[in-house]
């Protein structure tokens, strides 16, 4: 598979433009990301949620 020209995306999972970002751990476990505009208090543009089993296997990613 190609890797796509550099600016490009795949659809559906693009976060737009931001200038900041910030994580959230559970343990050793990343379990939000928040994407922001305009630095550490500016606008969120986009939210990951992630979640894991029991073992610290990564289930699933939420974007929002």
């Amino acid at each position: 598979m190609a890797t796509p020209p550099f600016g490009l995306s795949v659809p559906g999972l693009a976060i737009p433009e931001h200038d900041h970002i910030s994580m959230a751990y559970t343990g050793a476990n990343v379990t939000s990301v928040v994407y922001r505009s305009g630095g550490a208090a500016g606008l969120i543009v986009t939210t990951l949620t992630l979640a894991y089993d029991g073992v610290g296997n990564l289930l699933t990613i939420v974007k929002s």
